[in-house]
């Protein structure tokens, strides 16, 4: 019996919701995409992972995009782009939200990376930002829809054939139970000169936010009884 209320109480610290709200806006050289966790454009079956198919929007294709989502001790939203290349003869502009709702709390500090590589794109640039939201705002309705406080930001400009950036920092975030987080990115990619295989590319953009759940005292009384039960059963057993 001691063992079974154990093992209650320590589920009861750890458990957290079964699902949230993960959902991507896109505006691709003026043509709007939207995608949302388990819509028909998703082919990841997952929740909480949202793969797109390949996709040409406006000229310019995009192809292995996913987007992950995942809630616990330790929460992250990440967004990847194996490639977007531009097969236009201008310059295009691009805007991408990404946002996950319910997200456990509460946290204290946030992390967050990004990188990508460019090919044949001198002159193009990027914009990266990191949100998050303790009302647990919805974001990523728009290309633009970025709620809560900015944590973090960043940009490049591609210079030669080749070229390629990479940020991380680190700060406080106040986020309570539950919270959202949105990543934003927007950017112009740069024309193309028509010979064949020399098309603007940006290789594999990755964008990660994450941050850490902090034991609100309730948990950490219930994970607290807990202990004291398993010190008791170690004391009748000896």
């Amino acid at each position: 019996m001691k063992k079974y209320l154990m093992a209650g109480l320590l589920g009861l610290a750890l458990a957290g919701p079964a699902s949230a709200t993960l959902q991507l806006s896109a505006l691709i050289n003026g043509i709007l995409f939207n995608c949302q966790d388990q819509a028909a454009c998703d082919t990841n079956l997952l929740v909480g992972q949202m793969s797109l198919a390949n996709v040409t929007l406006g000229g310019v294709d995009i192809f292995g995009s996913s987007q992950v989502q995942t809630i616990g001790s330790t929460n992250f939203l990440n967004t990847s782009s194996f490639q977007i290349v531009n097969h236009n003869l201008f310059a295009v502009q691009i805007e991408l939200a990404i946002s996950g709702t319910g997200f456990l709390g509460p946290v204290a500090f946030y992390s967050a990376s990004g990188s990508g590589t460019w090919q044949n794109a001198h002159g193009s640039n990027i914009a990266i930002s990191y949100y998050g939201d303790p009302a647990n705002g919805q974001g990523a309705d728009t290309p633009n829809d970025l709620p809560g406080i900015l944590l973090a930001n960043f940009a490049d400009a591609a210079v030669g054939p080749a070229d390629s950036f990479a940020f991380n920092t680190s700060g406080a975030f106040g986020g309570p139970n539950p919270f959202s987080m949105s990543l934003g990115t927007s950017g112009t990619l740069a024309a193309w000169n028509g010979a064949a295989g020399t098309e603007p590319t940006l290789v594999g953009r990755n964008q990660t936010i994450i941050t850490t759940q902090v034991p609100e005292p309730g948990t950490l009384a219930l994970m607290g009884l807990a202990l004291l039960a398993f010190g008791v059963i170690r004391k009748v057993k000896h």
